[in-house]
């Protein structure tokens, strides 16, 4: 390791500050020798930047990032104090207020990048499953929607334009107006008596105005043509093969 005194950047005053008093308390320590009773890594470190252990309004206002305002009645100099020894005992990794993040940033960067690069880490990962349990439900949902159109395109074949009425109002709380128009415009054309709507297909009227129609060309048309119709469903062919059976 490079000490600080050769290294090509120089530290800032309040870093260097922090560096020492750490070193020195825990050197104190380690060698049983007489520490403040309250505070000593808080002391320590004023002393290194101000000269004087002691924080008072003036002393404190020199703590870089720090922007302590003494009218500000919330917090004392006494629990500045503690959170300061809190902040170096812990080489950084806590910060509470009246502290800022900008001490912090200043006293620690590197413990601030690690933090950062670790909260970093977490959102991306939180995201990302996030993003999968999302994808997941959207492909649960298609799946089941795709079930129900299908479901509702089964029936329609089962129906007649004299019926197809009913199919759409049983599926019309269940699809939407464009799935359901999607589902009758690939049918209509089974029944020669339906010619007419070509006009309503090319002029995408609403579905409305399309069974409005569809209801007067069903009354429009013959009795032998509606019969010739209805045996066109599937269930319509089965239930005649029975019967010539």
């Amino acid at each position: 390791m490079i000490p600080s005194g050769q290294s090509l950047v120089t530290l800032q005053p309040a870093r260097q500050a922090a560096l020492r008093a750490i070193a020195e308390v825990e050197q104190r320590q380690e060698s049983n020798r007489r520490l403040p009773s309250e505070n000593p890594h808080a002391r320590a470190f004023m002393r290194h930047l101000t000269g004087s252990s002691r924080i008072n309004t003036r002393s404190a206002q020199q703590i870089p990032g720090l922007a302590w305002d003494p009218s500000f009645k919330i917090w004392s100099l006494k629990t500045l104090e503690d959170e300061l020894d809190r902040l170096l005992r812990s080489h950084g990794e806590y910060c509470c207020s009246p502290l800022s993040r900008e001490v912090q940033q200043t006293l620690f960067p590197d413990v601030v990048h690690r933090q950062n690069t670790r909260h970093d880490r977490r959102s991306k990962l939180n995201s990302g499953r996030t993003q999968r349990r999302e994808d997941k439900r959207l492909c649960h949902e298609t799946v089941l929607r795709q079930n129900l159109t299908g479901q509702a395109r089964l029936e329609l074949n089962f129906h007649s334009p004299e019926t197809v009425k009913t199919w759409y109002t049983r599926w019309a709380d269940e699809l939407n107006e464009g799935e359901l128009a999607r589902l009758f415009w690939s049918w209509w054309r089974r029944f020669h008596s339906l010619k007419e709507l070509e006009w309503n297909s090319l002029s995408g009227d609403p579905m409305w105005a399309v069974l409005f129609t569809l209801q007067q060309i069903v009354e429009e048309t013959p009795e032998h043509t509606r019969q010739a119709e209805r045996w066109q469903v599937p269930n319509k062919l089965r239930d005649m093969r029975d019967d010539h059976a």
